[in-house]
Parts: structure tokens; C-alpha cells; sequence
């Protein structure tokens, strides 16, 4: 079972080395909103959160979002993930669950159309124009 963790903007340099894999290649199927170097700082400075997938002690996956205020709605976007078994219920009811106590009241993640079938499947997302969605 992956155990979700918070990772503090401190301790991203630390971290680092075991999560960049895991978001660099999520990061080649964007269209260039940044870089993973990029990523990396906006971590450190807390501007976006890293959650990482933990199985028997070793990280199985990482997940980078951020919060994004709008007028009717809280939305924690999902700007980069890659592991194993990181997109499936079992996670993402632990991420859920987060995202509600920093008042997120929907997710939101971009997806190619194979990427957004996984996400419907394994974590009960609806797609919307591949940005997919889910209510919180």
C-alpha cells in the first residue's frame, strides 16, 4: 500500500534525487509551462507542494500540484506526477483527503487521452477537454 507523504519546501533539495525521474517524464508530456529546474524552485519556495507515494520505505512516486483561488471554487491543480501505482483510489484518497484540509474543493490535472482514461479508471476523474476533473 503507498502511504501519501507531504514533503516541506525544506527538505526538496534533500529529496530531490529520488523524485526528479518521476516528474521530469511527467513534465516532457506538458507543452513547456516550465522546466524540471523550474519545478524544483517552485517547490523550495512553497509556490507549488510535492507529495510523494511511499511503499516499505521507498518512494514509489511523486506528485507536484498547486492551489488555485478562484472566485466559486479552490482548485488543487496537479502540475506534474510519475510512479508506479500512483494513480489509483487507494492514493488518491489520501491526496483527497489533504486537498480538502488546504480547502480544495475540486482537482484538476491535465491529461493526454490515454493518460486521461488511467485517471478516469483508477482515480473516478471525469474528463473535461483532457483537463481532467474531479469534485472534492
Amino acid at each position: 500500500m503507498n502511504i501519501v507523504q507531504i514533503v516541506n519546501p525544506s527538505h526538496i533539495h534533500q529529496i530531490w534525487d529520488q523524485v526528479k525521474d518521476y516528474l521530469e517524464a511527467s513534465l516532457e508530456t506538458s507543452t513547456g509551462e516550465c522546466t524540471l529546474e523550474q519545478l524544483k524552485g517552485l517547490l523550495a519556495t512553497g509556490a507549488q507542494s510535492l507529495l510523494v507515494a511511499v511503499k516499505e520505505s521507498k518512494i514509489t512516486g511523486a506528485m507536484t500540484v498547486e492551489f488555485i483561488n478562484y472566485p466559486n471554487e479552490r482548485v488543487m491543480f496537479i502540475t506534474a506526477l510519475g510512479g508506479k501505482g500512483v494513480v489509483n483510489n487507494q492514493t488518491f484518497t489520501q491526496v483527497e483527503e489533504w486537498a480538502k484540509t488546504q480547502g480544495a474543493t475540486k482537482v484538476n490535472a491535465w491529461a493526454k487521452k490515454g493518460q486521461a482514461k488511467l485517471y478516469e479508471m483508477k482515480a473516478g476523474f471525469t474528463t473535461m477537454r483532457y483537463v481532467m476533473e474531479k469534485k472534492l
